[in-house]
C-alpha cells in the first residue's frame, strides 16, 4: 500500500509537470482595445463598443477545479453540506475508489507470515467484500469527520489554488494546505479537521478488523496512511486542470 500511494503521488506531480510544460508554450491572449464613442448627440449611432466581459464563474462548488482566491466566496452550511454529500456518495468514485483500493489490499495483504491478514480477509469474494466494506468505512469516516469537525471550527472544505506558475511552488502550497487551509471567510487556519477526519478513518477499523490488527499502532498507521491521501488529494486538485481528461477521469475514479 505504500508503494502505490508513492507511486500515485509521484504520478501526480510527473504527469502535471508535462502538461504545464505545454500550456507554458502558448501565448496569453491580447488584452481586449477600448472602443471609442461618437462624441455626438447621444441618439448617435455606436462606431465601436468595448467587448463584453465574460460571464462570472457558476457559485457552485467544484472540488477539481476550485474558483480562485481573488473571487472566493464566503461558504455556508448549506454549501458545506453539499460539498459533503457530492464527495462522500453522489460521484462515481464513491464505489469505485473502495474497490480499487480493496484489490490492492487482497493483492498485497497487510502483514507478513504468522502476523499477516487470515485467509478469510485474502481469498475468494467474501474477503473482497470484507476489504470493500473496510474501506468504504474508512473514506465515510473521515469525510463525516471532517464535515463535522469543519462545521464546529468554520473550516472551509474547499481546497484554494495555488497563484503560481512553478511546480515545486504548486507542489508545496497543495502540501501544505493539508495542515493549514483557510477559515469560512477566507482566512488561514490549522486543518484541524483534516486531522480528526484521518483518525476517524483510522480508527474506525478497530471494530472490525482481524485480531492483531485492530490495535492503536495499526489505528495510527491507517491515520497516517489517510492523512497522507488527503495530502494527495490536494495535489491532484492543484494539477488536475492542466491533466490530460482521460488521465484526470481515471485518478478521480481510483482515489477521489
Amino acid at each position: 500500500m505504500k508503494n502505490a500511494t508513492t507511486i500515485s503521488v509521484l504520478a501526480l506531480l510527473i504527469i502535471p509537470a508535462i502538461a504545464s510544460g505545454q500550456d507554458a508554450a502558448k501565448p496569453l491572449p491580447e488584452a481586449p482595445s477600448s472602443q471609442t464613442i461618437s462624441a455626438g448627440s447621444r441618439d448617435s449611432t455606436v462606431l465601436g463598443q468595448t467587448e463584453a466581459d465574460p460571464p462570472p464563474s457558476s457559485a457552485g462548488i467544484d472540488p477539481v477545479a476550485p474558483r480562485a482566491p481573488d473571487v472566493r466566496a464566503a461558504i455556508n452550511f448549506e454549501e458545506k453540506g453539499h460539498y459533503y454529500l457530492t464527495e462522500t456518495y453522489f460521484n462515481p468514485s464513491a464505489l469505485t475508489a473502495p474497490a480499487f483500493r480493496a484489490g490492492l489490499r487482497m493483492a498485497n495483504p497487510p502483514g507478513k507470515r504468522a502476523t499477516q491478514y487470515p485467509s478469510e480477509w485474502r481469498q475468494g469474494a467474501e474477503a473482497f467484500g470484507r476489504n470493500y466494506g473496510d474501506a468504504l468505512a474508512e473514506r465515510v469516516s473521515f469525510q463525516t469527520a471532517r464535515f463535522a469537525m469543519g462545521v464546529i471550527t468554520r473550516e472551509d472544505p474547499r481546497y484554494v489554488p495555488s497563484s503560481s506558475r512553478s511546480l515545486f511552488a504548486r507542489s508545496i502550497h497543495a502540501i501544505s494546505f493539508t495542515v493549514v487551509d483557510r477559515s469560512n471567510s477566507g482566512n488561514p487556519m490549522p486543518a484541524i479537521s483534516n486531522f480528526v477526519g484521518a483518525a476517524a478513518g483510522g480508527f474506525v477499523g478497530n471494530a472490525y478488523l482481524p485480531a492483531g490488527f485492530n490495535d492503536v499502532t495499526h489505528a495510527g498507521q491507517r491515520a497516517s496512511l489517510r492523512f497522507g491521501l488527503a495530502a494527495a488529494g490536494n495535489l491532484f486538485r492543484e494539477f488536475a486542470p492542466q491533466m490530460p481528461s482521460p488521465m484526470r477521469t481515471f485518478f478521480m475514479l481510483i482515489a477521489r
